[in-house]
């Protein structure tokens, strides 16, 4: 019941968000990223406050595993949201659509207030104090090497999933039904890729180093916050897109998400033996200094 209330109360500062980035999109005159025939009605509001609990309850697993000061928490679950739901989704969306047209300035204050407000009611309301596992000792080539693995895989993962889903998507990028969207070059999608993977590793990384726990439930998490910030959240608000796409997408960039987020675990994070032996050596600094 309390974590119940505790996710209500971090919908409520969702919800929160979207009045103030209103209220100051409006009054500098700015605009945010959507189709202008798009119905903005009830029911449209309904969806964008439905998908908002979905956004909160799929970064829940990663902040109830964060360990560290609150402050640290807070700014760790805001940096994530910052760069893997607002900056992503704007330079996603400027190759493959003309949505952000004159809006980059307007949805990034929107994506940055629900940084602000969401990041901070996840940060404060879940995780623990103490100390988190954070890295495994390295030396700096065997960090350089699986930092250049990480930032490699991504367009790969990209590619592969957009390979998988491609008959069904590619014709309504094609077909002229959707004026708004299209198909970059290659050249295009492998550049722009290259740089949200720079993104996906720079808001990754500060979570996995507050994260305490096992591996397994730090791939789950992690999958599940980049599966619903990246894809499952702007796609369940997106009701004038069909279906169909919607749908496929959100399994295509799903799937890249948790094969990114393994990845990244088993590059990153402590493996047990690791945690067990930092575990004893803090153990036995606190009885000698004692």
């Amino acid at each position: 019941m309390k974590d119940l209330l505790k996710l209500l109360g971090c919908w409520a500062a969702f919800a929160a968000s979207l009045v103030c980035s209103g209220i100051l999109i409006g009054a500098l005159h700015l605009h945010t990223n959507h189709p202008t025939n798009m119905d903005t009605g009830p029911m449209h509001i309904f969806t964008v406050f439905a998908a908002g609990g979905l956004l909160v309850l799929g970064l829940w697993p990663l902040a109830r595993g964060l360990a560290g000061p609150s402050a640290a928490r807070v700014t760790v679950v805001g940096v994530f949201l910052l760069l893997a739901l607002g900056v992503n989704t704007i330079l996603d969306g400027l190759i493959y659509t003309t949505m952000f047209d004159g809006a980059v300035f307007g949805s990034m204050l929107m994506y940055g207030s629900q940084a602000l407000l969401v990041g901070c009611a996840l940060g404060l309301c879940f995780g623990k104090g103490g100390r988190p596992d954070g890295f495994p000792t390295r030396n700096w080539i065997a960090w350089t090497g699986r930092g250049l693995i990480a930032w490699l895989a991504w367009p790969v993962i990209y590619l592969f999933f957009g390979m998988c889903i491609a008959p069904i998507a590619v014709p309504y990028y094609q077909n002229g039904s959707i004026l708004w969207l299209h198909i970059p070059p290659m050249g295009t999608i492998v550049s722009i890729q290259l740089v949200r993977s720079v993104i996906f590793l720079g808001a990754s990384l500060p979570l996995i180093a507050l994260w305490r726990g096992s591996r397994l439930r730090l791939w789950l998490a992690l999958g599940l916050a980049h599966a619903v910030s990246v894809g499952i959240y702007g796609l369940a608000a997106a009701t004038f897109l069909p279906g169909v796409l919607r749908i496929t997408h959100s399994v295509e960039i799903t799937c890249g998400s948790f094969v990114y987020a393994g990845l990244l675990v088993l590059l990153f994070s402590a493996p047990a033996a690791a945690k067990a032996a930092a575990a004893v050596a803090h153990h036995d600094a606190a009885q000698h200094a004692s």
